[in-house]
């Protein structure tokens, strides 16, 4: 009878998780001897392959590692580390004639792992394997530690940090529900079990015991918790009758530049419905305060931090079948931006809320405070604001005073300043001129550098030649005299993120990077082999800030890296809120809600399916693949918030359809200035005004001097590509060398 981990723990098999990422990696090595006449053919080879990470990208000094030489193996092994063998003989877990298990100890850096294995017939096997051992704190490839650091183990239960890296020591809790749906400390995991512990059912229908293990420790400077079904029996013994090898990876929402390490306790493991189904599921559910776009705004330090963590569960508790990625908002940034730049890590994404990234939403935040401001100075109807703004009214009054200081501000302006404690440490133009800054770019100094001209971080933001309120000007919805004083108001900002009369410049050197090194969502790099299956929430009425529209826009960029987007889902539903504002009942609110709920397990459930179709399918990963096996039911889809009916409709920008009326999208100011539906150029190549733009709309001699006059160098050109606009230069980046 193979134990769960056994039957997961496989490669070369079509499964995927780490084993996907190593393959073609696998070590050969011909050597021992052979005690009995083979008619003078070579014994088969031993291969050694790592399992929890590349071998060139090890971490803590553990790695899980795989034997297999065609022939059944002993369990126990020797070991040697750049020719010094280890103290004592490894025991490895036997399955089908392989051995699996941890090695540990491997010292920093560089090292040549040699294992040596006999089979049943006892002859010698050996086989090598290079590795890069890397810190438990990191880094590994996102470069230079951002500094200063403040801890955050005390607020998260788990003690005084022990170094400067905000370490604790790993630890493991239990706790149980009873059959209220409580959820209590189990003190005693090994003793008598509680009268009132209940029961639940796993994904392949086994009853167990609902007791949740929970594993805490930091990884990367992050804190991780690891939650997984346990029935324990034994002290340092991991029972694994319950997981049913799949993988949750939470990422949190929002966005801010902090320079901490973010909080979390036992209660942020089980807080929302979707945790607690996937753990009473048997499904791994893993969090990580770096792994939360609020704390940490930099999806390359993102991306380190779940390959550490994922390392760590595969070292632990063995190779999942595949991980799926789950959380709205800047959630979704972290899981879009992670699959592009590095595939491998994540198999399928479920972004709700979604954003393609943060420095392009940047720029739609940056011009809704613009315009915000200039509307505030100067007073107009919804109408006219929505020509400018493109957005619902209260949207961009929303960006601007509720979460706009969070994403552009220099100044110290969101509290705690910078997420320090200690605010002697923040930048302050007077008294503090060499403190750090508060801003997105800041946090990502080791992709974007330093300008030796201002000497701050670059800064990929500019709103030179962009004609707000074009498309409303060309439909004569706007006067030309309205047209231009917004575009003679509306300015930009300065170096420190305040407003100022001048529009907003960024170098060209800042663009380039921002594109190349993948910080602005393209649709390329690893993309089009994940499953994508939005939801979304249409709330928009209410000044919601998290905009549909952004779902099309990362289409568009799908479809313009890869031909077409058909491994994307887009899911639209009423917030149940909606029902107030249109005047819906209690009870027709409740049963939203519980339609809501249900329609989130069946995007879960048919995300799952079609991970496990890819995994089932032995050939090899490619676009292909991944839309042969995406279910039949999941296709795009919206739901009326009248009676809940579902109607299957592809998801697009404007046009006829039940969906674009009962939800219509709208656009950026940068998409309502006349620029595409894809919405990436963050500054635009400019051209000489022309009277032809603009229709059928006459300017008299003087607003075309006008015109000119807030236009001196031209105005967008959105038929090119914009300034240093290229593609990702590739994935798996490596900033070990940025220098500061």
């Amino acid at each position: 009878m193979k134990t769960k981990s056994e039957r997961f723990d496989r490669s070369g098999d079509g499964l995927k998780g780490a084993v996907i990422a190593t393959l073609g990696l696998l070590l050969l090595a011909c050597g021992g001897g052979s005690d009995h006449d083979d008619g003078g053919e070579a014994p088969p080879a031993l291969t050694l392959s790592v399992l929890s990470s590349d071998p060139g990208r090890v971490t803590g000094g553990d790695m899980r590692v795989r034997l297999h030489a065609g022939e059944s193996l002993r369990p126990a092994v020797r070991v040697r580390v750049d020719g010094a063998e280890l103290p004592e003989s490894l025991d490895l877990q036997a399955r089908d004639g392989d051995l699996s298990g941890v090695i540990s100890g491997l010292p920093l850096g560089p090292a040549r792992v040699e294992v040596e294995a006999t089979t049943v017939n006892g002859d010698a096997r050996r086989a090598t394997v290079d590795v890069v051992n890397h810190p438990a704190a990191g880094p590994v490839f996102s470069g230079p530690h951002l500094m200063p650091f403040e801890c955050r183990t005390v607020e998260s239960d788990l003690g005084a940090p022990l170094d400067g890296d905000c370490s604790v020591e790993r630890r493991v809790d239990y706790f149980y529900f009873n059959q209220a749906g409580e959820r209590l400390a189990l003190t005693d995991p090994y003793g008598p079990r509680p009268s009132d512990l209940a029961t639940t059912t796993t994904l392949e229908g086994d009853t167990v015991p609902y007791i949740v293990r929970v594993e805490s420790g930091t990884l990367n400077r992050s804190i991780y918790r690891i939650a997984v079904l346990e029935d324990p029996t034994a002290e340092g013994a991991w029972n694994d009758g319950a997981w049913n090898g799949r993988l949750v990876f939470r990422l949190g929402e929002s966005t801010a530049a902090q320079y901490n390490q973010g909080d979390n306790d036992f209660g942020e493991v089980f807080k929302d419905s979707a945790a607690r189904t996937a753990i009473a599921s048997g499904y791994g559910y893993i969090i990580s305060t770096l792994n939360v776009n609020k704390v940490n705004v930099n999806d390359v330090v993102a991306a380190e931090t779940m390959m550490m963590v994922k390392e760590r569960f595969i070292e632990g508790y063995g190779v999942p079948l595949w991980m799926v990625g789950l959380g709205g908002s800047g959630g979704a940034i972290q899981q879009m931006l992670i699959a592009q730049n590095y595939p491998g890590l994540l198999d399928g994404l479920l972004p709700g809320a979604a954003f393609p990234d943060v420095f392009g939403t940047a720029q739609a935040v940056s011009d809704c405070r613009l315009l915000n401001r200039y509307f505030t100075a100067h007073p107009a109807d919804d109408a006219t604001r929505q020509a400018f703004e493109g957005h619902l009214p209260g949207t961009c009054r929303n960006w601007d005073f509720g979460n706009g200081d969070a994403i552009l501000a220099d100044d110290g302006s969101a509290s705690p300043a910078c997420g320090l404690q200690n605010a002697s440490l923040v930048y302050d133009p007077v008294t503090n001129p060499d403190g750090v800054r508060c801003s997105i770019y800041d946090i990502n100094i080791n992709t974007l550098g330093i300008d030796p001209d201002t000497g701050i971080v670059r800064r990929p933001l500019d709103n030179v030649g962009v004609q707000y309120g074009l498309e409303a000007l060309r439909a004569s919805d706007i006067s030309v005299d309205e047209f231009l004083d917004v575009n003679e108001g509306v300015g930009g900002f300065d170096a420190d993120g305040n407003l100022a009369a001048e529009r907003t410049v960024a170098g060209s050197q800042a663009l380039a990077l921002a594109y190349a090194r993948g910080r602005v969502g393209s649709g390329g790099g690893g993309l089009a082999t994940v499953p994508i299956f939005h939801r979304r929430f249409y709330a928009e009425p209410a000044g919601d800030i998290h905009t549909i529209y952004n779902d099309i826009q990362i289409r568009e960029k799908l479809i313009r890296e890869n031909g077409n987007a058909d491994n994307q889902v887009i899911w639209l539903f009423p917030r149940p809120e909606l029902a107030v504002l249109r005047g819906f009942g209690q009870e027709q609110q409740e049963a939203l809600s519980e339609l809501s709920e249900q329609v989130s397990r069946q995007q879960f459930d048919l995300m799952r399916q079609w991970l496990d179709a890819l995994v089932a399918d032995p050939a090899p990963l490619s676009a292909a693949k991944v839309v042969a096996h995406k279910p039949a039911t999941a296709v795009d889809a919206c739901w009326r918030v009248d009676n809940g009916e579902r109607v299957n409709e592809v998801a697009t920008f404007d046009g006829d359809g039940v969906c674009n009326g009962l939800y219509p999208k709208t656009p950026t100011p940068r998409i309502a200035a006349g620029g595409p539906v894809v919405d990436d150029i963050i500054k635009c190549e400019l051209r000489p005004t022309d009277g032809f733009d603009y229709g059928e709309v006459f300017f008299d001699g003087g607003q075309w001097d006008r015109l000119n006059t807030i236009f001196p160098d031209g105005v967008c050109d959105y038929s090119r590509k914009g300034v240093g606009q290229r593609s990702v230069e590739g994935t798996w980046l490596d900033y070990s060398s940025a220098q500061r």
